[in-house]
C-alpha cells in the first residue's frame, strides 16, 4: 500500500481538514492524484529530478502539434505512475482558436478503472 498527502483539487496545495490537519490518501484516489500531478508538471520543473514531467514546450505547445505524438507522450507519462497498468482509452482535444488542450482518458490500475478529464 502506497500513501500520498492529499492535495486540494482546485489549488493543488496541501489539503487541510477543518482541524488544519493534513490527510493521507491511498488506493484509486492516490493513483488519480499522482497522474494529475505528473501531467501538470513541466519537464525539468522539479529541481530534484529534472527528468520528471511532460515535455510541453518541446513537443506539445508548438505551432503545429502532432496529435499522435501528444497521445504517445501522455500515455507514457501516465503509465509511469506506480499502480497504472495501461491506458485503455484516450481522447485529446486541441482547440487551436482558444489555445487549449484537453485530455480525457481511462487508466487500468491495480485499484480498478480510473477515468480522468484534464484541461492542460
Amino acid at each position: 500500500m502506497s500513501l500520498d498527502l492529499k492535495l486540494d483539487p482546485r489549488t493543488h496545495d496541501l489539503f487541510l481538514n477543518r482541524h488544519a490537519d493534513m490527510q493521507w490518501i491511498d488506493g484509486a484516489e492516490r493513483i488519480a492524484q499522482q497522474i494529475e500531478v505528473s501531467l501538470k508538471t513541466l519537464l525539468g520543473e522539479w529541481f530534484l529530478n529534472t527528468d520528471f514531467g511532460v515535455p510541453y514546450f518541446e513537443n506539445i505547445l508548438v505551432k503545429n502539434p502532432i496529435r499522435s505524438s501528444i497521445e504517445s507522450i501522455l500515455r507514457a507519462k501516465i503509465k509511469d505512475v506506480p499502480g497504472v497498468r495501461n491506458v485503455t482509452r484516450m481522447e485529446v482535444d486541441i482547440d487551436r482558436k482558444a489555445r487549449l488542450l484537453r485530455v480525457d482518458f481511462d487508466a487500468d490500475t491495480v485499484e480498478g478503472l480510473i477515468r480522468i478529464t484534464l484541461p492542460i
